[in-house]
């Protein structure tokens, strides 16, 4: 009796470890190995991302408000 549970222990555990490799192997993440981060596979594939150049300085409007609410001295 004790047989048929280690057994079945065995199994339900080798199949866990097995469906957390193929998982971990399928999501396409990015590793970090040997003190490199390497991409996913799959990064040729994916969408270019085109950001237009803004300003110089991101917050115009929120440094006029300030200068506006600061007493003058």
């Amino acid at each position: 009796m004790k047989t048929n549970k280690k057994i079945g222990r065995l199994v339900t555990n080798s199949l866990l470890t097995l469906l957390v490799g193929v998982s971990f192997g399928l999501t396409g993440c990015s590793v970090y190995s040997n003190g490199m981060n390497l991409p996913n596979p799959y990064y040729m594939k994916d969408r270019v991302e085109y950001h237009p150049r803004g300003p110089e300085f991101p917050f115009p409007n929120e440094a006029a408000n300030l200068q506006q609410s600061m007493p003058e001295r």
